[in-house]
């Protein structure tokens, strides 16, 4: 049984269907989720179905995710998109579900679930997802087809990463042809209002550059922050802003936890070699070229620029 059947199978047993994304969640986080449960509310009326997670995602308008209780999440088919690990679900009573589903495109450093689709060559999840829908007789909306492009375009960086293949950009042309407008998508994820762009010139300005200049990171402390009054999960999304540097193998944004002084969290970018591994090594995960890091201590935001810096200089 090929996979596309097979999550069909699942989907037509289960009366309720419960979907799952990764902590600070990113474009591809949210349109996998908010994509799948289009499809599936447009196809299985009958069912119910929920999307849950507490986080929101910064970039783009997203729809507000359901509460719902213990004893429905116990009762139901639960799908795990776009999250490696369990521990970075944004919701753990996930594992408490009837069966389990993990579909990812991030290394399977720790195989959770009953049944697992992970295809660690794709560049998003919903990159993986327009297949497996696709081989169904279930037509995909626009709607569904415009959350999946999204994923797929923030995933890649604009197609602008290694791991952006022939596969990932026939997925995002079948997606394309759903008739949604691909400016105004651009529009909604990547404009910027007049503050953003003040805080981006800010970004650029605080950049620390590695001896050999092909590392690149920013440090932004609780004052910062708060004086742009913003969230770390929202200055991090503004990773990109740095990542256009020719010289730059590696790029990084730290940000301090408004909660709790001393304590970090991190992305991580690459154009060639792998940051993932040195995520994993301090409380975060991710795929090769770009990965998210958590409670660093402010020795451990010294050891892992320094890993950094050495991963960029074996930069091919």
């Amino acid at each position: 049984m090929n996979h596309s059947d097979l999550l069909l199978q699942e989907i037509e047993a289960a009366d309720i269907i419960t979907i799952y994304r990764h902590v600070h969640p990113d474009c591809d986080a949210v349109g996998s989720q908010f994509g799948l449960f289009n499809w599936l509310k447009e196809n299985w009326p009958e069912k119910q179905v929920y999307a849950l997670g507490r986080e929101k995602c910064t970039q783009g308008h997203w729809p507000e995710t359901d509460e719902v209780s213990d004893e429905t999440i116990r009762k139901s088919l639960a799908i795990v998109l776009d999250t490696a690990n369990t521990e970075r679900i944004d919701d753990e009573r996930a594992l408490t579900a009837a069966k389990v589903i993990k579909i990812d495109h991030h290394p399977d450093r720790e195989p959770f679930g009953d049944i697992r689709m992970v295809f660690d060559d794709s560049a998003a999840t919903c990159e993986i997802l327009t297949e497996l829908l696709s081989g169904t007789q279930y037509p995909i909306s626009r709607n569904t087809a415009r959350c999946f492009y999204a994923g797929i375009l923030t995933d890649t960086l604009c197609f602008r990463t290694s791991n952006t293949t022939a596969h990932t950009l026939k997925m995002a042309a079948l997606l394309a042809e759903h008739d949604f407008s691909i400016p105004e998508l651009n529009r909604k994820l990547f404009d910027r209002t007049i503050s953003e762009f003040e805080f981006a010139s800010y970004l650029r300005s605080a950049v620390r550059f590695s001896e050999n200049r092909n590392m690149g990171y920013v440090i932004l402390s609780q004052e910062e922050l708060n004086s742009f009054h913003l969230k770390g999960s929202e200055a991090r999304n503004y990773i990109d802003e740095i990542g256009h540097i020719s010289e730059l193998e590696v790029w990084c944004v730290f940000t301090e936890r408004i909660s709790v002084k001393g304590i970090y969290d991190g992305s991580l970018r690459s154009k060639h070699v792998s940051v993932n591994d040195v995520a994993e090594r301090f409380h975060g995960g991710g795929h090769k070229n770009a990965s998210g890091v958590k409670d660093l201590t402010e020795t451990d935001l010294t050891d892992i620029i320094q890993q950094l810096e050495s991963k960029a200089g074996i930069a091919v």
